[in-house]
């Protein structure tokens, strides 16, 4: 039985971000994955909603953060890529460290698409507490400088997902995250756009879905062990 809790943060200037808290069962889990969603990519997308019944089949409890970095954010969308990343980086810790206030967790997850995925690269996996989480990221922002630069860096293990068609995909990136990063398991399917469908080819688009979801699933399980 799923039980969601809803709660809320102020991240700045008065203004809050809320989440809502899934736990699988009635007392907390012994671990947590924090949800950060796109700008445009809700938690009833294929991606986060597979993936939100992947985590509680594990006995994962999940938070969703509703973050809110749509179109009509002017000031946010405005400004630089490296802002937008430092603003997003530090409105999510902000809402982990509230979460994590209230509950002490043995393992900390998170997972990311696409813009969701930079306050984790560029900020979250730099803080010491996080030194042992792992985390999952879904059409990360590979050609912007900040995030690849950034990845490189960390030493955490990830599991990446980018398919070749993706805008934000980018060749040399993948090239040396195969070369140097052996903590990066990298899924890379043919084809897939930054939605990760095939043009419009359903079942080429649904055996991307079931492959990323097996994938994932094996990665938590060797996580969890």
């Amino acid at each position: 039985m799923v039980y969601p809790k809803i709660g809320s943060v102020i991240v700045r200037n008065d203004s809050e971000i809320s989440y809502t808290l899934i736990q699988p069962n009635q007392a907390p889990s012994r671990s947590i994955c924090f949800f950060f969603p796109g700008a445009s990519y809700s938690f009833d997308r294929p991606y986060l909603y597979y993936s939100t019944m992947l985590f509680l089949s594990k006995q994962i409890d999940l938070v969703h953060v509703h973050a809110a970095y749509g179109q009509e954010n002017t000031d946010f969308w405005n400004g630089s890529f490296t802002k937008r990343s430092a603003w997003i980086s530090k409105d999510m810790q902000t809402v982990v460290s509230h979460v994590l206030d209230k509950q002490n967790y043995d393992r900390v997850f998170f997972l990311g698409k696409s813009l969701g995925t930079a306050p984790i690269i560029c900020g979250l996996l730099k803080e010491a507490r996080f030194a042992r989480s792992s985390s999952i990221l879904l059409t990360p922002l590979l050609t912007e400088e900040v995030v690849s630069t950034d990845l490189l860096t960390l030493t955490q293990p990830i599991f990446l997902v980018s398919g070749t068609a993706d805008h934000y995909y980018n060749q040399g990136v993948v090239d040396q995250l195969c070369a140097t990063k052996p903590n990066i398991q990298l899924h890379l399917p043919q084809n897939a756009k930054h939605s990760l469908d095939v043009e419009l080819y359903v079942d080429d688009s649904l055996q991307v879905l079931q492959s990323v979801m097996g994938e994932l699933s094996r990665f938590l399980d060797k996580e969890l062990n």
